[in-house]
């Protein structure tokens, strides 16, 4: 059921991703419209795939070699939906969209087969896995916003005014959502690496500091904290910030898929030491 579940969810988020590229290079409302029917459609599978996994295993999702990618995917076709019906960026989907269908692809690709067995208590989604799966949601809307920056930008330099210069967002609407986004990422990534390192020195052992995952997850935190200091404090603005939200994007991608492939690693739950050792426990 989770494989058929998440094959289907699959289907639609590549649906969803053509249709949202009609619409950005065709200018076409009907395939606007289903983009937006595909995208609801993908997240009540892909929901439905994540709740039939958590009901035969237990333990924490990131455990899995697999489900954190589809989680991903969910949160961010979500995000994606509520961006499009609010504010009418039908444009970051074609940006967002492929990204899910990479993630859904890698989850439904790689999964393993579901316990059948009813006794297996559910899966737990701890707040810190939480944390880093939806900052690293908000830090891929914020490279999205990035990229429609700097299309933008491109586009008026050229004075290429139409077509698709027209189904963008604002160049000050893209800069403050892509601002916006570092900031919500940046916050949930803070608080990961906090509440991870309090907890560290007790279960995790004395060089818990020298593991990939805390070394990648402090990386990226440090692109983006340079990335705020540069806006608030050197007062830059432009095309300049938002390469930082480019190059951020790389550091927490390397920071996700080393806590993921890390985590799934280890399948021994019950003692401390099976324990992520990132600043995000698992």
């Amino acid at each position: 059921m989770t494989t058929t579940l998440l094959a289907l969810a699959l289907v639609s988020y590549f649906a969803a991703s053509a249709a949202y590229h009609v619409q950005l290079f065709a200018g076409s409302p009907r395939a606007h419209r289903f983009a937006r029917i595909s995208s609801g459609a993908g997240l009540l599978l892909n929901l439905g795939g994540i709740g039939a996994w958590c009901l035969g295993h237990s333990g924490s999702i990131l455990r899995d070699a697999t489900m954190p990618y589809s989680l991903v995917a969910f949160f961010l076709v979500a995000a994606q939906l509520a961006v499009d019906l609010v504010r009418g960026w039908s444009a970051l989907g074609s940006l967002t969209l492929p990204l899910a269908v990479i993630c859904q692809f890698s989850a439904t690709l790689a999964l393993k087969a579901v316990d059948p067995d009813s006794s297996t208590p559910p899966a737990i989604l701890s707040p810190h896995v939480l944390a880093l799966l939806l900052g690293f949601v908000a830090f891929t809307l914020a490279f999205s916003m990035a990229v429609l920056h700097l299309a933008q930008t491109s586009l008026l330099k050229a004075k290429r005014l139409q077509g698709i210069f027209s189904r963008l967002p604002s160049i000050e609407s893209a800069r403050t959502g892509a601002h916006f986004m570092a900031i919500v990422g940046f916050s949930l990534l803070s608080l990961g690496i906090v509440t991870g390192a309090m907890a560290a020195p007790g279960t995790w052992g004395a060089r818990w500091y020298l593991d990939l995952r805390t070394v990648s997850s402090v990386a990226a935190w440090a692109v983006y904290a340079a990335y705020l200091g540069a806006i608030e404090i050197l007062g830059w603005r432009g095309r300049r910030t938002m390469y930082f939200l480019l190059v951020g994007f790389v550091a927490i991608l390397l920071a996700f898929l080393a806590s993921v492939n890390r985590g799934a690693g280890r399948t021994t739950l019950t003692t401390p030491r099976s324990q992520s050792t990132s600043g995000i426990p698992s």
